[in-house]
């Protein structure tokens, strides 16, 4: 295939086409990280006499591909070079991307305050470009040079400035790399609640722009196979039907004409799917996060008050009875103090898995607060209710801990209301759980209680 783009390129004699051809055939390389062979093409076309503003295309993808490669000395020796050639062409936003390249580059071997010298210099001109991924990037590469000499304020102001950029964008590098600093940047603050989100976000982050990455590689070797599928079958026709041969030049000369505008196309085409994919993953990726509980799966507090609330209407419009179940794990705090948060992390994994084995499709399943859980269930009365909260109740207290690697006691306190005691208003509805739930808490815990008007009354279970 190299062959093949090769003998086209000598073709062109026009020097804007053959400057955008070798963009082009430089970004798909550099996209699918074939780093080697963009920075084949590129030094090939620099070491042609070429424009300035020619140069400066071309230059933006060698610098990339030298950075990736880890050729540093030979970057820093060329940037400067590079970033001249844009300047006299007048190519703003190719210089600024040089520019946030050499920023990278420097910070590798430790020179954080050059960093923020090029920062200061280039972020007004940055910012007027209006280029959200160019903004977020520079401003975390500054973000962590802050970072690194102990200017936590100024890394946290860049930081997420740079994440109001993004946050409503397709999934990036420049994504992973700011959840990345942010989680290290709220870890050196002692803010590990809000660490361990970003630590979580980024692992989703990490997972799908590899996946967008692997989609694209797949797709750059599909074509491949093709057009080599294509050029096997163009040799058998030689050898099969020599009759045919005016023809076979005639196809091969069109083709030659026509390959590398081919190839351009298939380039545009991978990054137009590409990012229609991502556009339409990420969405759906978001969408979990923003509605489910990352650790358990189940729904978050948010989610789970909409759908509660939806079903809630439709039973009263229907006069179909509705209950509410609330539960809370006895003695969490120790579990977590006595062997860790893997453990506590397990326990509340293994509480949602054995629950909903007892659970209908349309039951509304949250986890509304660290350990603490809510059901509701539409078109079931409050004893029914009851009944399947003492199942649970005991499925919790037979789980056996020690998958988990240590061998500690599980069990939950239950508080059940219904609508024919408290309406179907989720506010009341979850009011009156509480206070069932710590009437049972009060009873001994591993309990369960249903309220009632006049007083919460209590239903079944071993007092621990």
């Amino acid at each position: 295939m190299l062959g093949n783009i090769n003998e086209q390129l000598d073709n062109i004699n026009d020097e804007v086409a053959k400057t955008q051809a070798i963009a082009n055939i430089a970004m798909l390389y550099n996209e699918i990280e074939r780093y080697d062979i963009s920075l084949f093409y590129t030094e090939r076309f620099m070491q042609s006499s070429v424009a300035a503003k020619m140069a400066c295309r071309v230059q933006v993808h060698r610098m990339l591909s030298l950075l990736r490669l880890e050729k540093t000395a030979t970057f820093l020796n060329d940037v400067d070079g590079a970033l001249a050639d844009c300047q006299r062409s007048n190519e703003k936003i190719p210089e600024l991307i040089i520019q946030h390249y050499k920023m990278q580059a420097i910070a590798e071997q430790g020179r954080y305050d050059d960093v923020i010298t090029v920062f200061n210099a280039n972020k007004t001109a940055v910012q007027q470009t209006g280029y959200p991924i160019l903004i977020a990037g520079v401003w975390t590469e500054a973000a962590k040079s802050y970072l690194n000499s102990g200017m936590l304020n100024e890394a946290e102001q860049l930081a997420y400035q740079a994440l109001k950029q993004i946050d409503h964008i397709d999934v990036s590098l420049a994504h992973v790399e700011l959840y990345s600093l942010l989680a290290e940047l709220e870890k050196r603050q002692g803010d590990y609640q809000t660490a361990l989100a970003f630590f979580e976000q980024l692992a989703v982050l990490q997972k799908q722009y590899t996946n967008n990455k692997i989609s694209q590689q797949l797709a750059y070797h599909q074509a491949e196979g093709e057009l080599a599928i294509k050029n096997q079958r163009i040799a058998l026709l030689d050898k099969d039907n020599e009759v045919l041969a005016l023809q076979r030049d005639l196809y091969e000369q069109e083709a030659r004409q026509n390959q590398l505008m081919v190839l351009t196309l298939a380039a545009v085409l991978i990054f137009a799917s590409a990012l229609a994919y991502r556009g339409i993953s990420g969405r759906r990726r978001f969408k979990k996060i923003a509605e489910y509980d990352q650790l358990t799966g189940v729904s978050n507090r948010y989610h789970f008050n909409n759908q509660a609330q939806i079903a809630l209407e439709y039973c009263d419009k229907n006069a179909k009875p509705a209950a509410l179940i609330l539960f809370d794990l006895d003695h969490f705090k120790q579990i977590n103090d006595a062997h860790g948060h893997a453990a506590g992390d397990w326990a509340l994994q293994a509480v949602v898995k054995t629950c909903r084995n007892f659970m209908r499709n349309n039951d509304v399943f949250g986890r509304i607060g660290g350990e603490e859980f809510a059901v509701l269930l539409p078109g079931c009365q409050s004893d029914k209710a009851a009944l399947l909260a003492e199942i649970c109740r005991d499925a919790i207290a037979s789980i056996d801990c020690s998958d988990s690697g240590f061998d500690f006691p599980l069990s939950a306190s239950f508080g059940v209301s219904g609508s024919d005691t408290s309406g179907y208003s989720l506010k009341q509805l979850l009011a009156d759980a509480d206070n069932a739930m710590y009437q049972a808490k009060a009873a001994g815990r591993d309990t369960v209680i249903s309220f009632e008007l006049e007083s919460c009354h209590y239903e079944s279970g071993a007092k621990s």
